[in-house]
C-alpha cells in the first residue's frame, strides 16, 4: 500500500511528504526493515515516539504517531494507533477471498498454528503470523504481507483479558476458528479457569454459520465451546472426529511418531516436536482439514514437513548427556506436559529438571508451584533444581509427597549451569520456565551448543 492509501483508509489524507510505498509495519525501532511504517507506541516504559529516527535509520519509509512531533519521514497522526491498525487490516482482510484460520488456547497455540500452516500448504499458499505477533499489533503486520497467490491465512490470537480475541477476530474476520486447550495461563489476569473458556470463546463467537470451530473433544469446557459457536462443529482427542490411535516419541529425530483416525481412515506419520501432547495438536491441525473438505493424506504428508520455533521441547546432546529445551513459556498443563515427557525419556541415568518460576498465574501461584513439586516427587525423578522465587512452593510440594531425590534452589539461571558439571552421559536433563525466566541463560552459562 502507499501512504496516500493508508491516509484515505484511515479518512485523512497525506500532509507533507513523499508519498513513498510501505511494505510492512513495525512497532520496535530495533527490528524496522526498509519500506517499514513505524507505528510510535506509547507503552509503560518506553514512547515510540523517541524512536522514530531510529526506525528511519533502518529504513522506515513513515511514521505512524499519536501526536504530532518532529520527524525524518512522513508522517500519519492518528488518535489511536491500535484503532487504525485494525482498519488498515480490515481494508486488506476484505479484499482477500481464501480461508483465514485463527488458533487460541492455553496451550500450544503456536506450535498448532505451524502444524496447521504445514498441513494447508498441500492445498495452496499459506500465510501465517510469525513469532509472537498474536496482539492487536502484530496481526496487522501478518496482513501487510498478504500477496495474490495466498489461498490461506493462519492466525494465531493472544490473550491477556477479556475482549481482546474478540478485537482480533473483529478485523482479521476468520473462517475457521480452533481452540487448543482451556487451561490456567493467564489467570492471574482472569481470575478463574471459567472466565478463560469465555475470554476464549469471543473467537467461537466470531466465526460466521457456514465456518467451522474446532474444539477438544474432551475437557471441562467441551459443552461450553460447542454451545457457544454457531457453525459446524470438529472435534480432536479421544472420542472425537479426529482421534489419536498411537503416537511414540523419537527422543533422537525430535519427532513424534503419530497415528490418527479421521473420517474412516488411518493416518500415520510424523511431526516436528516431542511428546504424545503433539499428537493432539496434529490432531487439531488436520481437525481444519477435515473441515475444509481437504484431502487428510496429502495433509498429513505436508504437516510432517512443517518446523517448530524456538525453545519448544527440544533435545541436543550435551557430553553424552540429553537436555530437553522448553523454555518458550510455562504454565502448569505444560509443565505437567514436560516432566511427564522426561519421565517418559529413554534415560540410562538421572533424570533431572531445571524448572523456573511460572508466571501470570496471581492467586493461583502457590496451588500450581504445589502441584508441580508434588508431580516431579511422583515421577520420581533424581533431581529437583528450582529457579526463580514462587518455586519454594514447588520445592515444597515435592517435599509433602515424599520426594527422594537432590533439591536446589538458585537465585538466578546462571547459577542454576552448576548442574551441567555433574550430568553423566546416559542422564536427561528438562529446562523448563516462563519466558520471563530466560531460562535459556542457563544453557549459555554452561556452554551447551543449540540452534533452538
Amino acid at each position: 500500500m502507499r501512504l496516500s492509501q493508508i491516509a484515505s483508509v484511515l479518512g485523512g489524507s497525506l500532509g507533507v511528504g513523499i508519498d513513498r510505498e510501505v511494505t510492512g509495519i513495525s512497532v520496535d525501532s530495533r527490528t524496522a526493515n526498509p519500506g517499514d511504517l513505524f507505528c510510535a507506541i506509547v507503552g509503560e516504559a518506553m514512547d515510540g515516539h523517541d524512536f522514530i529516527g531510529d526506525a528511519a535509520a533502518r529504513g522506515a519509509v513513515a511514521a505512524m504517531v499519536s501526536r504530532d512531533v518532529e520527524s525524518p519521514v512522513p508522517k500519519l497522526v492518528v488518535k489511536d494507533i491500535s484503532a487504525a491498525l485494525a482498519s488498515i487490516a480490515t481494508h486488506i482482510r476484505d479484499r482477500f477471498e481464501g480461508v483465514v484460520v485463527a488458533v487460541t488456547g492455553s496451550v500450544g497455540k503456536t506450535t498448532v498454528k505451524e502444524l496447521i500452516s504445514a498441513a494447508l500448504s498441500s492445498a495452496g499458499p499459506v500465510l501465517k503470523s510469525i513469532g509472537n505477533q498474536n496482539t492487536e499489533y502484530g496481526l496487522p503486520m501478518t496482513w501487510m504481507r498478504l500477496e495474490e497467490q495466498h489461498k490461506f491465512v493462519v492466525l494465531e490470537m493472544g490473550m491477556r483479558g477479556r475482549g481482546q480475541i474478540a478485537h482480533l477476530a473483529l478485523f482479521s474476520k476468520p473462517t475457521v476458528g480452533v481452540v487448543t486447550v482451556i487451561g490456567t495461563s493467564h489467570i492471574g489476569e482472569l481470575g478463574n479457569v471459567r472466565a478463560i473458556a469465555e475470554a476464549k470463546s469471543e473467537l467461537l463467537q466470531a466465526i460466521p454459520n457456514d465456518g467451522i470451530a474446532v474444539i477438544p473433544s474432551g475437557g471441562e469446557f467441551s459443552d461450553f465451546l460447542r454451545k457457544a459457536a454457531r457453525c459446524p462443529v470438529v472435534t480432536f482427542g479421544e472420542g472425537g472426529d479426529v482421534s489419536v490411535v498411537d503416537s511414540r516419541t523419537d527422543f533422537s529425530e525430535n519427532r513424534t511418531e503419530i497415528s490418527l483416525e479421521a473420517r474412516g481412515e488411518r493416518l500415520s506419520g510424523s511431526v516436528p516436536g516431542l511428546g504424545s501432547h503433539q499428537a493432539q495438536n496434529a490432531a487439531a491441525a488436520i481437525g481444519v482439514c477435515v473441515g475444509l473438505g481437504l484431502p487428510l493424506h496429502d495433509a498429513m504428508g505436508s504437516m510432517s514437513l512443517g518446523d517448530i520455533p524456538g525453545y519448544r521441547m527440544k533435545a541436543v546432546e550435551f557430553n553424552g548427556a540429553t537436555i530437553l529445551i522448553d523454555v518458550y513459556n510455562s504454565s502448569p498443563e505444560s509443565c505437567m506436559e514436560a516432566l511427564q515427557n522426561l519421565a517418559l525419556a529413554p534415560s540410562t541415568g538421572q533424570r533431572i529438571a531445571i524448572l523456573g518460576d511460572m508466571l501470570e498465574l496471581g492467586d493461583y501461584t502457590e496451588e500450581a508451584h504445589r502441584r508441580i513439586g508434588a508431580e516431579a516427587a511422583r515421577l520420581n525423578l533424581d533431581r529437583l533444581s528450582l529457579v526463580g522465587r514462587a518455586v519454594h512452593w514447588a520445592r515444597d510440594g515435592a517435599i509433602d509427597e515424599g520426594f527422594e531425590g537432590r533439591l536446589d534452589l538458585y537465585g538466578s539461571a546462571e547459577e542454576a549451569a552448576r548442574v551441567f558439571a555433574r550430568l553423566e552421559p546416559g542422564d536427561f536433563l528438562l529446562i523448563k520456565g516462563s519466558r520471563g525466566m530466560a531460562l535459556e541463560k542457563t544453557l549459555e552459562a554452561a556452554g551447551v551448543k543449540t540452534d533452538v
